[in-house]
């Protein structure tokens, strides 16, 4: 590490550095062409576009897409042993918990009640990703209205 050129003088140490070169300033339209292709890059980056694959209507997000905050989350990815009793262990150490619904005949989602929806939020964010098994991450979004 080198010492401040200050403090090499007071020792006596002082050596000249070489010169760094000056920065070249961008003139303004390319910098404008570079705001505008930045600008371009990144709406393309958004949910249901991915380079080289065609969009097709009915398949924007094959993922549940995201849906406002609400009392009710819902839950998917869940494995075939899932039952109430295991979701409401989970769930109920959450302020505002209600109860927890299964879906007849779908063991893969479910669907859990709180008393607004802060506390939902709150549930959500601390439980996303939640391995149930090593195999299933459990997927948390607000349910539709």
């Amino acid at each position: 590490m080198r010492e401040s050129d200050l403090i090499a003088k007071m020792k006596g140490t002082y050596s000249e550095r070489p010169k760094k070169p000056k920065r070249v300033t961008v003139p303004a339209e390319e910098e404008a062409k570079r705001a505008k292709k930045k600008a371009k890059d990144q709406s393309k980056q958004q949910v249901g576009y991915h380079s080289g694959v065609p969009t097709h209507l009915g398949m924007m997000n094959a993922a549940v897409p995201e849906q406002p905050p609400n009392q009710i989350l819902f839950l998917t990815n869940l494995p075939d042993e899932t039952s109430e009793m295991m979701l409401s262990m989970l769930f109920n150490q959450f302020p505002g918990f209600k109860e927890v619904r299964l879906v007849p005949n779908r063991h893969d989602i479910a669907f859990v009640e709180f008393e607004n929806e802060v506390q939902s939020g709150a549930a959500k964010d601390a439980l996303q990703g939640f391995k149930i098994t090593p195999s299933h991450a459990m997927k948390i979004s607000f349910a539709k209205k």
